[in-house]
């Protein structure tokens, strides 16, 4: 157990060294990027509105980042790595397969949070204001690995980089976006609302938007976050292809 969490440490500190090497990338995307959620958010807001409206957009743009953050980013790195034949170098160091995911995973995680903390930070100087919650740590924090499973299938099994990068992309996009995030699920056709239950963002996307909002009980959707993220974990790295075929 020891060499297990030392391996993955190791792991995490290999990626936190690529953060010094490649800063204005990582910039970009963790800090910059959140910043320009945020903006489009405030820019839907109509002047002088403010309350439920606003605590769903913010609620929109945390979500949001952080779906970019473990589901692209992670897929980005584990690509990078596979295809410059690092991920080889790791395989007969040794390092068990799982230490590796733990260590990527941290590190995915760790963008997300930055990135949460970066969208909170700045709500209010553009004029939104939020019911914060040590509550809200926890909930971020499944939603950022709620879906880390599916970056490291797309990662691993993908023919190329150029493959992989574009599923990262599309899914990494297209799954916050199909999630009820920046509106009620009850905005939905009622056959669509079926749909977006099976999402971990919809349920982490009301968890979110009742603690910013004060109003509690966000509970039921934090327990079926839980699940949905154990879940989505444990096919991860079922599905992780440690060795080439």
């Amino acid at each position: 157990m020891r060499k297990f969490l030392s391996d993955a440490l190791v792991v995490f500190e290999i990626e936190i060294r690529k953060v010094r090497a490649w800063g204005p990338m990582y910039f970009l995307s963790v800090v910059v990027a959140p910043l320009g959620f945020l903006l489009f958010a405030k820019a839907l807001l109509p002047p002088g509105l403010s309350g439920p409206v606003a605590t769903r957009l913010i609620t929109g743009s945390l979500v949001f980042g952080i779906g970019m953050m473990t589901v692209n980013n992670l897929a980005q790195v584990m690509l990078w790595e596979r295809f410059t034949l690092t991920l080889k170098l790791i395989v007969t160091s040794p390092i068990h397969p799982l230490s590796y995911a733990l260590g990527v995973v941290a590190f995915s995680v760790a963008q997300g949070m930055v990135t949460a903390g970066v969208v909170l930070s700045f709500a209010p100087l553009v004029g939104i204001h939020v019911h914060l919650s040590l509550w809200l740590v926890p909930v971020l924090l499944l939603t950022a690995i709620s879906m880390t499973g599916l970056g490291m299938v797309i990662a691993t099994w993908s023919p190329s980089m150029e493959t992989g990068g574009m599923m990262a992309n599309l899914l990494g996009i297209m799954l916050t976006i199909l999630s009820p995030v920046y509106y009620p699920i009850d905005r939905l056709p009622e056959w669509l609302r079926w749909v977006a239950r099976f999402s971990p963002y919809t349920h982490a996307g009301q968890a979110v938007q009742s603690i910013l909002s004060g109003r509690g009980g966000f509970g039921g959707e934090a327990l079926l976050l839980l699940a949905m993220t154990m879940v989505g974990l444990s096919l991860g790295v079922a599905g992780l292809r440690w060795r080439e075929r």
